[in-house]
């Protein structure tokens, strides 16, 4: 899985928020908050990378990007200046690196390491919601909705929320669990560990799904007509009789006379594809 977006590994001017800012401001203010308001264009990448807190991303039909970023807690302070933004008219990441470095102003200013450590943060973005999203994260509570371009996330162990995505949802976790909703194009999906759930509007692409451990829901319109790629058999994999009986061809095992491919390398039991109107009453906790 790629883990970052080419137009924004060319070299760009770095800003780096709040550099500076002494131990005891921060502790007098944990609660403190940076952001801006800046453009993007429509079709710009948006990138976010960083280790643990909340990052939450909406949308809007407007060309800029506006971004707020705060520490957990008084220990996370030093969040903002660890917060590395990169942007051009056509990208714009945000780096959380908690071993950079940062310049410190004890009374003379100097360049020391910064805080350490891996450093906590609640993050918003508001971005085009034609643009690209991508999100690398290692335990994060990450919600993200009404995007209309593709989305990429790769978490470690993170809880991770996803709605309304029209384009190509590309998800990767090692543990955690995982919910989308409203998803109108094809997924890539890949939990080595977790529980799963992908609610489809429309199955519009050819998608993939791959569990080691842990279940996987897939929820589809019941007219939706699709092809099964997989080596389990009926005992391993339940398909709701919503769906109606299959038949077979050289893709695999199609209902309703076919359509976009899911292909899924699951062990059995794993896996269940239900209509999508019992989205509900299966997955409750």
């Amino acid at each position: 899985m790629p883990r970052s977006v080419p137009s924004l590994c060319a070299p760009l001017a770095a800003a780096v928020l709040s550099l500076g800012v002494a131990p005891s401001a921060a502790a007098q203010d944990p609660a403190r908050t940076v952001g801006d308001t800046v453009p993007l264009a429509a079709d710009g990448a948006v990138a976010v990378d960083t280790h643990e807190g909340t990052i939450t991303v909406t949308t809007w039909e407007r060309d800029r990007l506006a971004y707020r970023i705060a520490p957990v807690s008084a220990e996370d302070s030093m969040v903002a200046s660890n917060a590395i933004v990169r942007r051009t008219d056509q990208g714009f990441s945000i780096d959380q690196d908690g071993a950079s470095w940062s310049l410190h102003i004890p009374g003379l200013l100097r360049i020391s390491p910064s805080a350490g450590g891996n450093l906590a943060a609640h993050y918003h973005v508001t971005m085009p919601e034609t643009a690209t999203l991508e999100i690398e994260d290692y335990a994060s509570t990450i919600d993200v909705s009404g995007v209309e371009g593709d989305v990429e996330i790769d978490t470690h162990a993170g809880t991770v929320a996803v709605d309304s995505v029209d384009g190509m949802l590309d998800l990767g976790a090692h543990s955690g669990r995982i919910t989308a909703t409203g998803i109108r194009g094809g997924v890539a999906l890949d939990v080595f560990s977790g529980d799963a759930s992908v609610a489809f509007e429309t199955l519009s692409a050819p998608s993939t799904a791959e569990i080691h451990s842990g279940t996987l829901r897939f929820f589809l319109p019941a007219g939706a007509g699709f092809t099964l790629q997989t080596d389990l058999d009926s005992t391993g994999l339940v398909v709701d009789e919503a769906f109606g009986p299959p038949s077979s061809n050289d893709k695999g095992r199609a209902f309703n006379g076919g359509g976009p491919t899911l292909a899924l390398d699951a062990p059995p039991g794993a896996v269940t594809v239900h209509p999508l109107e019992a989205r509900e009453a299966v997955d409750q906790p």
